[in-house]
């Protein structure tokens, strides 16, 4: 697919499932970040047409940088993943502009469920 994926988590671990996951799902071109400094830096550079965003970064523990990414570009694909699920939090997420959010662990059929649903607009 041509589709390029920002995959934003500083835990290594994380986003090697999530790159498996993807490449599964037919993603070859997927970027990766491990804090909010980068990823914001890859998100006005590299334009990816999906993020997918872990909340708590070291330089970033709450919505600041999906903010800051939705200013920048108001119609961004972004995807909120947590290993805290809490009903609070994800509410805050898609108030902020996320356009769904995966609760860490997660399967692979209903991550790349929920990829698919977020970039054929289906989730909005």
């Amino acid at each position: 697919m041509d589709e390029k994926v920002l995959v934003v988590d500083d835990a290594k671990f994380a986003r090697k499932i999530a790159l498996k996951a993807l490449q599964n799902g037919g993603f070859d071109n997927v970027i990766q970040a491990t804090t909010a400094a980068e990823a914001m830096e890859m998100f006005e550079n590299e334009n990816p047409d999906l993020v997918l965003l872990d909340i708590t970064l070291p330089d970033n523990s709450d919505l600041t940088l999906l903010e800051r990414m939705m200013q920048k570009k108001p119609d961004a694909k972004i995807i909120m993943t947590s290993a805290i699920g809490q009903e609070l939090i994800i509410d805050d997420s898609l108030h902020a502009g996320a356009k769904a959010f995966i609760t860490k662990p997660y399967g692979e059929k209903e991550f790349l469920e929920t990829i698919f649903d977020v970039l054929e607009g289906r989730k909005e």
